[in-house]
């Protein structure tokens, strides 16, 4: 039996060869529509030899066959020219799939003798390796004529097409190989658009068209575990072959566009990328446990309690539970995490001030230590509420606030606020913290452009704050206040108020930091980059600009004769916080301090004439010395 499946699945790439071969090197119209012929040809024979396994009537064979011999000749005989080779070319994508798809479902039923699904005719080995050999064919026929960036788009979606589910025995093995060369082809397309950045490229909308069949390949991986089927993650297969094939044959997509001078087009990159990523975190999850699977273990597995689906209020606050379950869990930060630090890193190797290398490699460094390790994986990770400087994000982060966590939470504050005076809110903002990382890295930190092209993000600009940000800042850190009083009572036992059973400290933390960041983040087209500063929305971060604000940090010049004669103002267009007006400081003051500034320190970087330096309680401890 198992030697004509074989014999089937040879025949069909001996004959895909060859229609390959003439409709890639296009020689003539003729030879191309022979090609089409044949591939129309192999179509038909599987579908009429999956029709009669399952009637067992060799009549649906023989009339499937002897139709197209006939019918399909119409096109072969009549026409002379092709003008849209785009159109044959997504023609012949899509029945090489079909054919496919077919040869899956009989090779299935042959060697079953059950009617064939979906499922069952994609994910099988003999589709898989028919489909990677075949695409690997086309890949090389067209390797020369198309260009750098579509080859190396096409060889990593190529590298992630044989990881079904079904084929093999261990689900984790192909989620988890998945999952790491998607992470490879999410930085992969991140720096190729950061390279293209100046002009108006063709591959930004490739890039769409890819991001897009990775976020449904994640989204079908997800529903795998919550409804035990893999058909919407076959659906995206097959959407992934076709694309493949099409564009080694046509190319990239011919529309050009620039992602930094288009918001909807920026946004639409980062909003698939980040659904993509956050599908692709919650299967992390499930694999290792960290979700049940199905959803009745989902639901049960998520931050906050589960409320029926009654009522509005209660929609909106599952909704909330399920996306900052997800957004704040173990793998999701973690591939965050490898994603974003190689940006960072990629970032950081072009910088050339000494101080804003070490910065940047503190950053990534806290992430891998004080984001994941300690609280992850660390011996410590059951005693952080106990300890100092382990409640990173200030109240709530831990849980509520109680006499058992007096020590540990106060002491985070004081030991943050010492750092705050003495280095500036730097050492939270553009290190400890998440945000920096994220927004850091090569791709993103080019979309600084925002800062001065938005709507809002003009508002926001230079050292001042408007009136309504001064409200949001004001209102955040009393509510916060008010909270933990709150919260302190409740665990006195003085009065119970809690939200569905929720600690209020620890909802705060939750909605602010696993919801409303990401969408500041993913907005950032028509925010500007670092909005988390620039609205004043991170009570912990104000509570760390607050000190540094009184602290010793704060950005010097050398010679503020150069601010007056500087034409590039390089230092304005470099702060990714927006910050413009800093040269009237430097020349009215020679140094600059702001609430707003936290020290990412690509002003001092982009100086021409490395005239600005960063002064903090090491300069103040040299100028001590020498007098």
């Amino acid at each position: 039996m198992i030697l004509l499946p074989i014999i089937i699945t040879i025949t069909m790439l001996l004959a895909m060869f060859y229609v390959i071969y003439e409709v890639e090197r296009w020689r003539s119209t003729r030879r191309v529509l022979l090609a089409l012929y044949v591939e129309g040809m192999m179509l038909t024979m599987n579908i009429g030899g999956y029709l009669y396994l399952i009637s067992n009537n060799p009549f649906y064979f023989l009339i499937a066959n002897s139709a197209y011999m006939i019918f399909g000749l119409y096109p072969l005989l009549n026409v002379k020219e092709v003008k849209m080779r785009q159109f044959v070319y997504s023609l012949f994508a899509l029945l090489m799939v079909i054919s496919e798809i077919a040869m899956g479902a009989l090779i299935y039923t042959l060697e079953t003798s059950i009617p064939a699904n979906i499922d069952t005719s994609i994910g099988n080995i003999y589709f898989v390796s028919v489909m990677m050999v075949e695409m690997a064919f086309t890949l090389i026929l067209s390797f020369k004529n198309i260009d750098k960036t579509l080859r190396n788009y096409l060889i990593g979606l190529l590298l992630l097409m044989p990881w079904f589910p079904q084929v093999f025995p261990l689900i984790s093995l192909p989620i988890w190989l998945s999952a790491i060369i998607m992470i490879g082809n999410t930085i992969l397309i991140y720096d190729s658009l950061y390279k293209q950045r100046l002009r108006a490229s063709q591959e930004t909308f490739t890039t769409i068209e890819l991001t897009s069949i990775f976020t449904l390949m994640m989204i079908g991986e997800f529903l795998f575990f919550l409804y035990d089927t893999l058909i919407v993650f076959d659906i995206s297969m097959i959407i992934g072959m076709a694309w493949f094939v099409y564009r080694a044959l046509a190319g990239p997509n011919p529309r050009k566009g620039n992602y930094t001078r288009n918001p909807l087009l920026a946004f639409t990159i980062i909003f698939l990328t980040f659904i993509m990523e956050f599908f692709m975190g919650g299967v992390l999850d499930f694999v290792e446990g960290i979700f049940s699977p199905r959803i009745s273990g989902f639901i049960n597995s998520l931050t906050l309690p589960w409320q029926p689906l009654t009522n509005p209020i209660n929609v909106l606050w599952d909704f909330i539970d399920l996306v900052g379950s997800v957004l704040g869990s173990m793998w999701f930060l973690i591939m965050m995490g490898i994603e974003m630090g190689f940006l960072a890193f990629k970032k950081m190797l072009e910088m050339r001030v000494k101080e804003v290398r070490v910065r940047m490699s503190l950053m990534i460094l806290a992430y891998a230590l004080y984001t994941i390790y300690i609280p992850m994986f660390s011996p410590l990770s059951d005693r952080l509420p106990y300890i100092p400087y382990m409640w990173s994000m200030g109240i709530g982060t831990l849980g509520g606030f109680s006499n058992s966590v007096l020590l540990g939470l106060i002491g985070t504050y004081v030991v943050y606020a010492i750092l705050s005076f003495l280095f500036g809110s730097r050492n939270l903002c553009s290190v400890s913290c998440t945000a920096p990382l994220m927004y850091q890295g090569t791709f993103y930190d080019s979309l600084k452009v925002y800062n001065r092209t938005s709507k809002v993000g003009r508002k926001l600009m230079t050292s001042r704050s408007p009136n309504w940000v001064k409200g949001i800042t004001l209102g955040v850190s009393i509510l916060v206040l008010i909270a933990a009083v709150i919260s302190y009572l409740n665990s006195l036992g003085i009065i119970s108020f809690t939200l569905f059973g929720t600690d209020i400290t620890f909802l705060m933390y939750f909605m602010w930091f696993d919801i409303i960041w990401y969408l500041l983040f993913i907005s950032i087209p028509f925010l500007g980059t670092f909005a988390c500063v620039t609205t004043g929305y991170c009570y912990w971060g104000v509570f760390n600009q607050a000190i540094s604000s009184i602290g010793l940090f704060r950005l010097k010049v050398k010679d503020p004769m150069l601010c007056v004669n500087c034409k590039t103002v390089d230092c304005a267009f470099a702060c990714p916080v927006g910050i413009t007006d800093m040269r009237g400081w430097f020349i009215k003051k020679e140094e600059f301090k702001s609430f707003k500034c936290v020290g990412i320190g690509e002003c001092v970087n982009a100086c021409p004439y490395d005239n600005i330096y960063f002064y903090d309680v090491r300069q103040w401890i040299k100028e001590r010395f020498k007098h």
